[in-house]
C-alpha cells in the first residue's frame, strides 16, 4: 500500500541564534490501501477473583446485606464488600459479574469472525492458561467450548498480566505477516510485574502486533495500560461499567477490520547537532510518546500500529537544534516510514533565516493542543512520585488550558482532581476519567 508523509512547515525556517532552539514539525502520515485483511486476535482476560464478583446496584446491595451482612476487604488491590454468606445460585444468575460480561463479549465476537480469522483466548490471574490457540473462525464450536471454561476458572488471588501476555505472544508466528495481529487485554486491577509487561509490549511492537488494553472500574493501573497501548501502537479503552465490555470489544474488532496499513513504524535518524525534546501524537489519540532510543539517542523508533481506512497519524515533533548562522541549512532528521513491504524516506530540513518567526503562527493551535498531553503527563509523574503539590499545580494549569480550548467539562475534572490531591494527597474517582478523556481529544481534531 502507498504510504504518505506530509511535513508542515517544509522546509522549517528558524532564526539565526547563537544558542540552541526548538524547531517544531507537524508530521502527517497516511496510507492508501484496501481493507478486509484476515484477523488474528488474542484476548487476554483477567480472571482473578475481583472479576468474578457480581455487580449490584445500591438497592440490590442493601437488600442482600440486610439478609446476610457484609464487610469490606481488598481483592486484587480493589476494595470490595464481602458478603458474610455466599449468594445462592439463583442470585448469581441474576447479578452478573465482569467475567460474565467478558464471556458475553467473546460470544458476540465469534459470531462476527470470518472463516479466515483466528481467535485466541488466554485467562490469567496468579497463573495463566491458554483456552484457545488461534482457532479459525470456522470452528465456532471449539471457540464456544473454550469460552465456556472462562467463568469457572480458579487461577489464584493475584493478577499476573505479564504471564498472560507471554502466552498471548506465543500464539503468533512469522507466517502471520499478511494478517492483522492484535492482542486485547482486559483487566480491573493491579498486576504483579509492570516492568515485564512493558518489555512484552515492546516485543509485541517489534513483531508487528498491536496491544490494546481495556481498563475496567475504578482501581486498575491506567498509567500501565495506556503505556502498553502507546508502546505497541494499540488502543487504550476505559469502561467504568462492566456492561460496556461487549461494546468496547466490538469496537476493537471494527477497528481491526478497517486496517489498510499494518504495523507502521517511524524511525527518526538524527545528526549530532540535533536531538528530540518531545514527540506528541495528536491523532488518533492525544498523548506524549516514548520512542525506543538506540545508538546513543541518534536513532529513535516509534511503533504506530495499524492505520485504518481514511485515518491519519499526526505527530508534533520538537527538535532541539544547535546554533546556526543566517543562510545556513541543516538536516534535522531522516525519517524512515515502514509498513510491511512499503518503505519511504523523507528528510526534514531547516533553514536559518534572519527574523524568522519560531514557532510559526500556523502551528500555534497544534502546539497548544499538544501542551495538554504534556501537562497531563507531568501531573501523572508528580502524583506517582508523591509530589502532590506539584501534581495539583500542574492540573490547575491543565484546567486553564482546557478552558481555553472550550473544554469546560474536562477542565472541571482537572480542577476536581487538583483539589483532591492538594487536600487529601489522594486521587479522586475523576483521575481515570480525566486520563482517558484527554487522550480522546485527539479524535476531535479537524
Amino acid at each position: 500500500m502507498p504510504l504518505h508523509i506530509r511535513c508542515t512547515p517544509e522546509p522549517i525556517a528558524i532564526p539565526a541564534l547563537n544558542q540552541p532552539q526548538v524547531a517544531y514539525l507537524h508530521l502527517t502520515i497516511a496510507a492508501a490501501g484496501t481493507t478486509g485483511l484476515p484477523l488474528h486476535m488474542t484476548i487476554v482476560a483477567d480472571s482473578s477473583r475481583s472479576m468474578r464478583i457480581p455487580i449490584l446496584n445500591e438497592q440490590q446491595f442493601r437488600d442482600i446485606v440486610r439478609g446476610s451482612g457484609a464487610h469490606e476487604v481488598l481483592v486484587d488491590g480493589v476494595p470490595v464488600w464481602q458478603l458474610n454468606n455466599p449468594l445462592s445460585s439463583e442470585q448469581r444468575s441474576r447479578y452478573r459479574s465482569p467475567i460474565d460480561y467478558t464471556t458475553h463479549a467473546l460470544h458476540s465476537l465469534i459470531e462476527r469472525l470470518d472463516h479466515n480469522d483466528r481467535l485466541g483466548l488466554i485467562a490469567c490471574a496468579s497463573d495463566a492458561i491458554v483456552l484457545a490457540s488461534g482457532i479459525p473462525g470456522s470452528r465456532r464450536a471449539e471457540l464456544v467450548a473454550a469460552i465456556a471454561r472462562l467463568p469457572a476458572l480458579r487461577l489464584g488471588e493475584t493478577t499476573n498480566l505479564a504471564q498472560g501476555l507471554q502466552l498471548a505472544l506465543a500464539q503468533f508466528v512469522a507466517a502471520d505477516d499478511a494478517t492483522v495481529r492484535r492482542i486485547v487485554l482486559i483487566t480491573d486491577g493491579f498486576t504483579t510485574d509492570q516492568t515485564l509487561c512493558l518489555t512484552l509490549a515492546r516485543e509485541a511492537a517489534a513483531r508487528g502486533i498491536s496491544l490494546s488494553t481495556v481498563g475496567l472500574g475504578g482501581s486498575f493501573e491506567e498509567h500501565l495500560l495506556t503505556q502498553l497501548a502507546d508502546l505497541s501502537g494499540g488502543r487504550a479503552g476505559f469502561v467504568y461499567d462492566a456492561a460496556d465490555i461487549p461494546a468496547i470489544i466490538a469496537a476493537e474488532l471494527e477497528n481491526a477490520r478497517q486496517t489498510t496499513a499494518q504495523a507502521l513504524t517511524l524511525q527518526c535518524n538524527l545528526p549530532q547537532t540535533v536531538s528530540i525534546r518531545r514527540i506528541t501524537r495528536l491523532t488518533p489519540t492525544l498523548t506524549v510518546l516514548n520512542p525506543l532510543s538506540t545508538e546513543h539517542g541518534r536513532r529513535l523508533t516509534i511503533h504506530l500500529g495499524d492505520l485504518r481506512h481514511g485515518e491519519e497519524v499526526r505527530l508534533l515533533v520538537e527538535f532541539l537544534v544547535a546554533p546556526g548562522t543566517a543562510g545556513q541549512q541543516r538536516r534535522l532528521a531522516r525519517l524512515h516510514l515502514n509498513s510491511g513491504q512499503s518503505h519511504i524516506i523523507h528528510d526534514v530540513v531547516a533553514h536559518y533565516v534572519p527574523n524568522a518567526i519560531n514557532p510559526p503562527s500556523e502551528l500555534l493551535p497544534i502546539i497548544s493542543r499538544a501542551t495538554i498531553a504534556t501537562l497531563q503527563q507531568r501531573a501523572d509523574q508528580a502524583r506517582q512520585q508523591g509530589d502532590y503539590a506539584m501534581a495539583a499545580q500542574t492540573l490547575r494549569q491543565l484546567a486553564n488550558r482546557l478552558y481555553e480550548l472550550a473544554e469546560p467539562d474536562l477542565a472541571a475534572l482537572a480542577m476536581a482532581e487538583a483539589t483532591a490531591l492538594a487536600h487529601n494527597h489522594q486521587s479522586s474517582t475523576t483521575a481515570k476519567e480525566l486520563t482517558y478523556a484527554t487522550r480522546r481529544l485527539g479524535t476531535q481534531q479537524g
